[in-house]
């Protein structure tokens, strides 16, 4: 993870559950520039506490199903998001337990979120979902969702619920995408490379590059979101690169379908 994220004097350093965390301090400058809006800071100091509690709950459901299987595992938060390893895993479906677990832990924060606003505002079940329907860019019943808004008391309160929605509704999805290195990609690499021992880690990037490029130009034609396009292009770049690199791995005779003891 050195390599990732190297060491500063200025990370943040703390223990969870016996788990040691460290933050990087690119992570706090990310998350600030992506929730950066007309220099309001407290609207930017609610997005990064939202972003760093829903990405450590994140990748403690990695940690702990790690230490489910008898791992040490150590968490680091760096500038694009965050990054669990335990490197215990002993076949390949303790590796797809370990991967899922993190989307796992974030949608049982984003239920225990819509549990408590509940509770608290007297929100109803349809009341989220059109909220929701608004983050993943699906139309709402705009009666219902301004009449939902109207029961959160206060702005803040909004902005801590919508935040939390966001992250922990749409980043999942997003981050269950078949893309490597994205946990759905990871997870899909894991079963693909069963069903087909020889040639499914190759065929599970080739996957993800057709997904990420596909992704990309959808974005960044028709929704114009740069950001996500951006995004989707890095990855498929990546996959390009890991597909280049196994090339030159097979011509020298190495294997990959043993990828996940690596």
């Amino acid at each position: 993870m050195s390599s990732v994220a190297p060491s500063t004097p200025y990370d943040l350093r703390f223990q969870l559950l016996d788990v040691p965390v460290r933050v990087h301090p690119f992570f706090w400058l990310v998350t600030a520039i992506l929730g950066w809006q007309d220099g309001d800071i407290g609207r930017v100091a609610i997005w990064m506490a939202c972003v760093f509690a829903s990405i450590v709950v994140h990748e403690m459901g990695h940690a702990l199903m790690g230490k489910r299987f008898g791992g040490s595992p150590s968490i680091v938060l760096y500038g694009l998001g965050g990054l669990c390893y335990s490197g215990t895993e002993r076949t390949p479906w303790q590796r797809f337990a370990v991967i899922l677990a993190g989307p796992g832990a974030g949608l049982l924060l984003l239920l225990l979120t819509l549990v408590v606003t509940s509770l608290a505002t007297g929100m109803t079940p349809g009341d989220h979902l059109e909220f929701m329907k608004l983050v993943v860019g699906v139309t709402p019943d705009m009666g219902t969702l301004v009449e939902a808004g109207r029961k959160l008391p206060g702005r803040n309160a909004g902005e801590f619920y919508f935040d939390l929605l966001q992250i922990n509704l749409y980043w999942t999805l997003v981050n269950l995408l078949p893309i490597w290195p994205l946990d759905g990609g990871q997870a899909t690499q894991v079963v693909w490379s069963k069903v087909d021992p020889n040639h499914g880690v190759r065929r599970s990037h080739i996957l993800s590059l057709l997904t990420a490029g596909v992704l990309a130009l959808l974005l960044g034609v028709r929704s114009g979101n740069l950001f996500l396009a951006v995004f989707m292009g890095y990855f498929a770049f990546l996959n390009f690169q890991m597909l280049q690199s196994m090339h030159e791995m097979r011509a020298f005779g190495q294997r990959d379908d043993d990828w996940w003891r690596q």
